[in-house]
């Protein structure tokens, strides 16, 4: 896959199911110029036990906490790819948010 410029707008995409990490990446993304849109998500398995009772037999297989924040951002690829290298750079792996970046072709009422 070719990448492109470093100044061309991509969507960065973080899926944080640890909390402890969300206060530092967020000072990270914001010391390299990102802002974003954070979302409140609920997991599968929590769906399950809080929507589908005939799953209630599963509740004790699953997780406790399945609920994860996403951070939606458009940035420019060389700011989104300082996020992601900071992820892996400073973050322990158990705790690591997933995180991606995909390319934009067009982009209508952005606000900077």
């Amino acid at each position: 896959m070719a990448d492109g410029g470093p100044d061309d707008p991509v969507l960065l995409v973080i899926i944080v199911g640890s909390p402890e990490v969300l206060d530092d990446l967020v000072t990270a993304m914001l010391d390299f110029g990102v802002g974003g849109t954070l979302v409140e998500s609920k997991g599968l398995a929590a769906h399950l036990r809080e929507e589908m009772p005939i799953f209630s037999g599963l509740a004790s297989l699953l997780p406790q906490s399945t609920g994860s924040k996403i951070i939606f951002c458009v940035a420019q690829r060389k700011q989104a790819q300082q996020v992601l290298d900071f992820m892996e750079e400073e973050l322990k792996h158990a705790q690591r948010p997933l995180g991606f970046i995909t390319p934009l072709e067009r982009i209508v009422g952005l606000r900077t």
